[in-house]
């Protein structure tokens, strides 16, 4: 038996970054191995899952990506339901797991598989091909924890046969107790970093498991030239990814100091952002062009607290690029401590501190550019990776342990 499947809740070649990303890139390192199916959702648009995408089977690098319908999008019901369960839990994303992690869970199980049920995206058609089809599989990845295609997915599948891959963060949901029990049905759990795992066993308990992290990519490219010194930041343009703080940041530093530093964005923009000489929006850009953009910037800035790795923070330490990044994001903080490549800020003066001190010593900042690419090679090469994921998937296969209890 030499099948793999990853189910992941959505997949296609324009979603960047995230748990789509990381589905992709596991299925092409276990296919060098394994014949690999990716089992997934009809869904583009995470805040509606409805449905875009054509159903069946389309073949892509050798790997048969699996798409089901939504038979459940989100609604305005989902949105009261969170609403609700965030009364609940407002210390949760603070930094502070254990007040979090203490505090009364006052919803019955199935009200919480309701919320993610309802929060979508839901694929009838997709469970029912787990529950007849998971024997034909020695191992099924199931990536991030949050969705439905992984929560009701386990429910169907073999204990023995399966893997999480939470991609988990400090967010008020993960302190649902339907997660945990979740999580302790798995064969294991393979998490991204240090930090990631250390939260997950701080709100589910220990778990067997490993960090493999994901593999970066560190072809270094010619840097652009855009004609003025920038600050970028690449991926979603949302607030749940701290945008509404850089902008903010960003635009009193220049009312206060005025220079001819620009902030310059790529990706998708769910806020809108503000008409501003300084601020340059950029759109989808190619992978390419990303890099480029990584390599030409002063500082690669990442304000998201919620981050379990943060792929596109890598990508620009890759490309020798220093990095400012959230302090209330553990993953990200490490990231910077170990590699000594840029700093951390918490709040409007940190942040323009560590701009001012980082860019005006240029001594220091091409030793952190070299600190920030040697970090990001030694650590998450292709090989090792791909060999971690591999010794996983078969070690799983010769070994019969039973699931933990819930």
């Amino acid at each position: 038996m030499s099948k793999v499947a990853i189910v992941v809740q959505r997949c296609h070649e324009n979603i960047v970054g995230g748990s789509e990303s990381l589905a992709r890139q596991y299925a092409e390192l276990l296919s060098e191995a394994f014949d690999v199916d990716i089992l997934t959702t009809t869904a583009l648009d995470y805040t509606t899952w409805s449905n875009e995408l054509p159903e069946g089977i389309e073949r892509w690098q050798g790997i048969d990506i699996h798409r089901f319908p939504v038979s459940i999008t989100r609604s305005a019901y989902w949105h009261e339901l969170h609403a609700r369960w965030l009364r609940h839990y407002p210390y949760a994303g603070s930094g502070n797991v254990e007040v979090a992690a203490s505090r009364r869970n006052p919803w019955t199980l199935a009200l919480q598989e309701e919320f993610i049920r309802k929060q979508g995206p839901y694929s009838a058609s997709l469970i029912a091909f787990l529950r007849t089809n998971w024997r034909a599989y020695r191992a099924i990845l199931f990536v991030t924890y949050l969705y439905p295609t992984s929560y009701f997915g386990a429910a169907v599948v073999s204990p023995s046969r399966s893997l999480l891959v939470p991609t988990l963060h400090d967010e008020p949901a993960a302190y649902m107790k339907a997660y945990k029990h979740m999580a302790r049905r798995m064969r294991a759990v393979l998490w991204l970093a240090e930090p990631e795992k250390q939260l997950g066993e701080s709100l589910w308990g220990k778990l067997p498991g490993t960090v493999i992290a994901m593999p970066i990519v560190t072809d270094l490219v010619p840097p652009a030239s855009l004609g003025y010194p920038y600050l970028l930041y690449s991926g979603r343009i949302d607030e749940g990814k701290g945008s509404h703080e850089l902008i903010d940041y960003f635009t009193r530093m220049k009312n206060t100091a005025p220079s001819n530093l620009r902030l310059v964005l790529t990706g998708q923009n769910k806020i809108g952002l503000p008409a501003h000489s300084d601020i340059i929006y950029l759109g989808h850009v190619s992978k390419r062009e990303k890099a480029a953009l990584m390599a030409g910037a002063d500082l690669f800035v990442m304000p998201s607290r919620w981050e379990s790795f943060s792929i596109a923070t890598l990508e620009a330490m890759a490309q020798r690029t220093p990095v400012l990044v959230n302090s209330n994001c553990a993953v990200l903080a490490e990231h910077v401590a170990k590699s000594e490549a840029g700093s951390t800020f918490s709040n409007y003066a940190s942040f323009c501190d560590a701009i001012s001190k980082l860019r005006g010593d240029e001594r220091n900042l091409d030793v952190m550019r070299t600190k920030a690419r040697e970090y990001v090679v030694s650590r998450y090469n292709r090989e090792r990776i791909r060999d971690a994921l591999v010794r996983e998937i078969r070690f799983m296969h010769r070994s019969s342990r039973s699931s933990l209890p819930h």
